[in-house]
């Protein structure tokens, strides 16, 4: 049985852009940054890191059909983060150069999110639920 995860993996074309944008814009702690995969961690100990693959040498371990490492992404997954404010967070990536799809907005259960993009076109949602 799946006890855990250990990462999330993002598969991009470019791991250098993407690793600057995750480091020096997202503010995620480096691990190790190498040509063909980077690791980051979050600022909770014990939580999954996220890894940067490059397609390219995913290619090498699976199927190039199945990775496709020369096509456009069809962005269809995100990933989906909780923190304490989502607009503040909102206004600190924004100002840094983060490119959101629309500013924050509540849902009707009152949870407050916003998306961003990465370089690559990969999709994160930030949200909370204000305090009453």
């Amino acid at each position: 049985m799946i006890d855990h995860a250990n990462a999330f993996a993002l598969t991009v074309r470019d791991v250098k852009k993407c690793a600057e944008f995750y480091r020096d814009k997202i503010g995620l702690k480096a691990q190790m940054i190498g040509d063909e995969e980077a690791y980051f961690s979050f600022a909770q100990k014990g939580s999954p890191v996220l890894a940067i693959i490059g397609a390219k040498g995913l290619a090498k371990e699976l199927p190039p059909e199945r990775i496709r490492p020369d096509e456009s992404p069809l962005v269809r997954n995100y990933i989906a983060v909780f923190l304490e404010d989502a607009d503040h967070e909102y206004e600190t990536l924004r100002a840094k150069g983060v490119k959101f799809l629309q500013p924050p907005a509540t849902r009707p259960n009152g949870q407050r999110f916003a998306f961003f993009e990465d370089p690559e076109g990969n999709l994160w949602e930030i949200s909370h639920f204000p305090k009453k």
